[in-house]
């Protein structure tokens, strides 16, 4: 699949950073702007984080677009690290629906997050 490299202002704006190689990586380096005033990260960070990470993944492994339908999360650690990297895989793909799991760890290796998502995938036009 040829993913070509989107312009997102709310991508830029949270800090995100992504490749594609074998596989999609999504990292983020803390901000200023994402804590919260008892300077812990809002968990709508790791949940936006967890979600485009996951879809993406799905995107790249059925070349399709995935829409989320059902998102579960669980949070561990909310204290502000300085980088954090998603990892993603696919659990099971049933006709159009695809299911995955998302978690996200810190720089040392600690668990932050972990999701659980249900994505309807539509195959891409082309043209």
């Amino acid at each position: 699949m040829n993913i070509a490299k989107t312009s997102s202002t709310f991508f830029d704006y949270m800090g995100f950073t992504s490749t594609v190689a074998d596989r999609f990586e999504l990292d983020l380096s803390l901000q200023q702007h994402l804590l919260q005033d008892d300077g812990t990260i809002h968990p709508g960070v790791f949940s936006t984080m967890l979600d485009i990470s996951m879809g993406a993944t799905i995107s790249l492994e059925t070349n399709s677009f995935a829409t989320t339908i059902n998102l579960n999360l669980s949070f561990f650690d909310l204290s502000p690290k300085d980088y954090y990297q998603a990892e993603t895989k696919i659990l099971n793909q049933g006709g159009k629906y695809v299911t995955a799991e998302g978690m996200i760890y810190s720089q040392d290796g600690v668990l932050i997050a972990k999701g659980m998502g249900t994505f309807k995938a539509a195959p891409i036009k082309n043209g």
